[in-house]
């Protein structure tokens, strides 16, 4: 299989296809040529493998308790493989493009007023306590508070990915004029959209941008020592939940509550809340849609 999964990441470079997606895939696919190896006694090539053996992998993957993103995630990867393998000769159908994908009755986590409320909260009590610590000067902590509440407020109110905003650079930010707006120029499958800023996360960049570091590159987000990357912005945005007290809040989880606030307490429809999310599919938006286990709880909780 070696000699198939270099060809197919190569392919899947040539796709311009992100890293990450390219580690996973490779991943996913040798795991399931080892997985079949096993179970079969042998090494299997390609063209030998048949729906039934896709059928029974993800069934497999489901009793080991896998979620049901994994294992479709991993069905994604294996029907790239395959669609690769017809075009390059080395298989004759695709065993995964009839086999369904788990379904996933789980509504996204969204926080609650209150938890973004505390959030936010934090974030401001950190940069005030930072500024008065600084007096008139601008200190590296009071630097760190700024851009935290800048990401913050920027995830609360855009919904961008964690590595869209890792890869946001200064010239990328609009802020002046009558349509301030953050510009993401390669999002999920190089898709380049424009986000619009509220006021809230205008203002917190503005803060940021005003005592913002312009010696450690165009990257928007800094550390200490250069670019801010995803790592370093979900540890962020966990240590400001862990000093609001408020559990289980990652970049994604502030992607869900924007959605969600959207479709809610706005009314917005799902078209509009796609193009904002940078979904190609409003299928993918219509997830949010669904009630959560607290709707539900309080729906029974209302009878007489």
């Amino acid at each position: 299989m070696t000699d198939y999964l270099t060809d197919f990441v190569t392919h899947l470079r040539a796709q311009d296809r992100s890293a990450h997606t390219i580690a996973a895939y490779q991943r996913d696919v040798a795991a399931f040529f080892a997985w079949l190896e096993e179970q079969l006694g042998k090494a299997v090539q390609p063209i030998e493998v048949t729906i039934f053996d896709v059928q029974k992998y993800r069934d497999a993957l489901e009793d080991a308790d896998r979620k049901p993103a994994g294992v479709n995630r991993r069905l994604a990867a294996l029907r790239a493989f395959f669609t690769w393998a017809i075009a390059a000769g080395h298989a004759g159908t695709n065993p995964v493009q009839s086999v369904k994908g788990v379904k996933d009755a789980r509504t996204p986590k969204a926080l609650t007023a209150q938890e973004v409320y505390r959030l936010q909260r934090e974030a401001a009590a950190q940069r005030q306590l930072a500024q008065a610590q600084a007096g008139d000067t601008i200190s590296p902590t009071l630097v760190d508070t700024l851009r935290d509440e800048a990401l913050l407020n920027l995830l609360l109110y855009t919904g961008l990915r964690v590595s869209e905003c890792a890869a946001l650079r200064v010239a990328d930010v609009v802020l002046n004029g009558k349509d301030p707006r953050v510009i993401v120029r390669a999002g999920k499958g190089r898709k380049y959209r424009e986000a619009p800023l509220h006021k809230t996360a205008r203002q917190a960049l503005a803060a940021y941008l005003a005592v913002r570091p312009t010696d450690r590159g165009e990257a928007l987000f800094l550390g200490q020592r250069g670019a801010l990357g995803a790592r370093g912005m979900q540890f962020r945005i966990t240590a400001l939940a862990e000093a609001a007290e408020v559990e289980n809040v990652t970049p994604h989880v502030l992607r869900h509550t924007f959605a969600t606030r959207l479709l809610r307490e706005v009314g917005t429809d799902l078209v509009t809340v796609a193009a904002l999310l940078g979904h190609s599919s409003i299928a993918t938006t219509q997830i949010y849609t669904q009630p959560s286990e607290g709707d539900k709880a309080a729906a029974v909780a209302g009878l007489k």
